[in-house]
């Protein structure tokens, strides 16, 4: 780790060098690159990767959806049975490797953390419900195939250090929750997919009248995604729903309380946001965002406070900044999301009540707010309509950490043009 060492990879009559780096622990900002939802719609996004090589990361983050179903010509092969395994994983492999040849060029010499999300295990959408097989209904959560899931997940965060409990879980799929120190900065890699419970459990509570979803919605496509305005989303919580699990809550606080102690800088990487600011429509409420279950994200958000951690995740293909609010506005961990890299830009965040205090001139949106869930956030920074990828730079020495976005236009080529808000700086504090 103390210094950097050249390799080569052979393969028959080809081959490629890289660079294993030295840890960069004398550097006084560590620069952190993160990208997510890869579609390949623009397959091989040449100028934007030559640019994202030229701008020099120390660390890359992949927060997930590295690859979607449709990649590599469209067809799927889900693994429902055993004896589906070895097509669904020939399947899955040709969309992964796509995936590396877009990045390989930037992956080869620089360190990488990689987390899965729905998309990666042929899912639209994930309640994973401790890893449970799904029973059949989308709607029930669940996963395909244990020994597909596994295999696939193996093929992305293998490289991560060992999950702080791998299981099985459930029907026999491992977790790979964990943490790493680097360069002075102490990462927590999370899944808040794996354990998480699913809105079927939700709606058998409610009682008769009680509808989540405007006329003419009905249990549709979307059913998770509550729709009528007169609806009171409380009624889907309880105190006994999962987000990140028992287990994880517990990884999570042990690891906050080392972290408090050490005095590092702190961060949580994870798959969504813990907040729905991510709509199709305004008012709308995602069962799917980490706004829900609402008892189970403040859990989670409470143990991740004192290691006054900033919280980066992709998933909802919308670049924000905002902080969590627990009991009160801004007690909580902040939370940057990233844009989407291949995936179009499809959510929005317009709010009908207006802010209770702490807007931006200038920035729709910003300030105290609820989500549809009632969950508090305060919104600093959106980026509507924005495609690209992220880069935080954690200063360790000031303490400070700058969020940016690096727009692409809509080819996925480099875009120059200012995003208001963009770039900005807070605080660890």
């Amino acid at each position: 780790s103390r210094e950097s060492v050249a390799y080569r990879v052979v393969c028959g009559a080809s081959s490629r060098e890289g660079i294993v780096r030295a840890e960069p622990v004398d550097k006084a900002a560590l620069k952190l690159m993160a990208v997510a939802c890869v579609k390949d719609t623009y397959y091989p996004y040449e100028k934007a990767v030559a640019q994202m090589i030229a701008q020099d990361p120390d660390l890359l983050f992949f927060a997930g959806d590295q690859i979607y179903e449709k990649n590599a010509d469209g067809k799927v092969v889900k693994a429902k049975r055993a004896e589906d395994v070895p097509r669904a994983m020939a399947n899955y492999l040709k969309k992964w490797r796509l995936f590396g040849l877009t990045f390989r060029d930037l992956l080869k010499d620089r360190p990488s953390i990689m987390i899965t999300d729905d998309h990666d295990v042929y899912s639209n959408d994930l309640w994973g419900r401790g890893g449970i097989r799904s029973p059949g209904e989308r709607l029930d959560g669940g996963y395909l195939h244990p020994t597909w899931v596994n295999a696939v997940e193996k093929t992305q965060v293998w490289h991560l250090p060992d999950a702080a409990n791998p299981g099985p879980w459930g029907d026999g799929i491992f977790a790979y929750y964990t943490s790493l120190n680097y360069a002075g900065v102490s990462f927590a890699i999370l899944e808040d997919r794996k354990f998480k419970s699913a809105p079927n459990q939700a709606f058998v509570m409610l009682e008769d009248g009680d509808s989540p979803w405007a006329k003419g919605k009905g249990k549709s496509k979307l059913s998770e995604v509550i729709s009528n305005p007169d609806f009171d989303a409380s009624k889907l919580n309880h105190p006994e729903f999962q987000l990140l699990g028992k287990d994880q809550e517990e990884f999570v606080a042990q690891w906050s309380d080392t972290v408090a102690k050490s005095n590092r800088m702190a961060v949580v990487l994870s798959q969504s946001p813990y907040v729905n600011v991510g709509n199709y429509k305004p008012n709308y409420g995602d069962m799917d965002s980490n706004g829900w279950p609402q008892s189970a994200r403040n859990r989670a958000l409470k143990a991740i406070v004192p290691s006054g951690a900033v919280m980066i995740s992709g998933d909802i293909h919308y670049g924000t900044l905002l902080q969590h609010g627990i009991k009160e506005w801004g007690d909580g961990p902040w939370s940057y999301s990233l844009p989407a890299f291949g995936s179009t830009a499809n959510r929005i965040w317009k709010p009908s009540v207006s802010a209770q205090g702490g807007a931006i001139s200038g920035m729709e949106g910003s300030g105290n707010h609820h989500d549809r869930f009632g969950n508090k956030l305060t919104l600093a920074a959106k980026a509507d309509g924005v495609v690209g990828y992220g880069i935080v730079l954690l200063d360790k020495e000031k303490k400070e950490l700058t969020f940016e976005i690096h727009p692409m236009d809509e080819k996925r080529e480099p875009d120059p043009r200012p995003i208001l808000g963009w770039p900005m700086t807070i605080r660890v504090e």
